[in-house]
C-alpha cells in the first residue's frame, strides 16, 4: 500500500513532549511514533465499539422473532410510515 504524507502543527510544548517521548520509547522516527499513536488510538475505537455492540445485544432477546412477533413488527412499520407521510402530506408542516 502507498503510504500518504500528512503534516502536522505541534507547539513548541508538544512538539518537545512527542520528540523526548518518542526517543524514550526507541522509535526510529517521529513517523513511527505517530504511526503508533495512531495505530492505539484506532484500536481504542474499537474496542468502544464492540464494547458498545455488545452491551446493544445483552438486552436483546435470543433466536429469531417468532411469526406473530415478525407480524407486529411489520405492522409498526407499516403504522409508523403511514403516520410519517400524512404529516408530510399536511400544509405547514
Amino acid at each position: 500500500m502507498k503510504a500518504v504524507t500528512i503534516n502536522i502543527s505541534l507547539n513548541p510544548e508538544l512538539a518537545e513532549f512527542a520528540r523526548s517521548d518518542s526517543t524514550a520509547q526507541a522509535f526510529d522516527s517521529m513517523s513511527e511514533y505517530m504511526r503508533d499513536l495512531i495505530r492505539r488510538r484506532r484500536q481504542e475505537q474499537i474496542q468502544q465499539d464492540v464494547a458498545g455492540l455488545e452491551k446493544a445485544m445483552a438486552g436483546a432477546p435470543a433466536g429469531d422473532p417468532s411469526v406473530a412477533e415478525m407480524a407486529a413488527i411489520v405492522q409498526a412499520q407499516h403504522q409508523l410510515r403511514a403516520e410519517r407521510g400524512s404529516r408530510a402530506r399536511r400544509p405547514g408542516c
